[in-house]
């Protein structure tokens, strides 16, 4: 998924619902400002201590995001994504699936549907 964010470094959209009593943020990112170009939607699964800094205002980009396991056996706290250029996001999650074209990817790398290899994780 890292090298997905490398690739798409636009926000496209952000949007944040809650089902069952917690949080999941869907994040689509592009590769240019135009959207409609090639973009990878991650769908994070049960958010928490979401943080957003300087967004808006124009054409937002997260130059490096990274998400990075986390084992120190929190419940609910799997991983963490984070902007570390210029921390304009942060947060926790517990599960993802990644969207790229015809290619979705759960948090193990394995894909739902063809065209993606078994190495593709986190």
């Amino acid at each position: 998924m890292n090298e997905l964010f490398f690739e798409h470094n636009c926000v496209a959209s952000m949007r944040l619902e809650m089902v069952d009593f917690k949080y999941n943020l869907t994040l689509t990112m592009s590769s240019s400002e135009d959207p409609e170009t090639e973009s990878v939607s991650a769908v994070f699964h049960d958010v928490s201590a979401l943080n957003l800094s300087g967004f808006g205002g124009g054409l937002t980009q997260f130059m490096d995001l990274i998400v990075t396991r986390i084992d120190d056996g929190l419940d609910r706290i799997r991983y963490e994504l984070r902007d570390i250029e210029d921390e304009k996001i942060s947060f926790y999650f517990f599960t993802f699936t990644v969207r790229d074209h015809n290619v979705v990817v759960n948090e193990t790398g394995h894909p739902f549907r063809r065209e993606c290899s078994p190495d593709r994780g986190v």
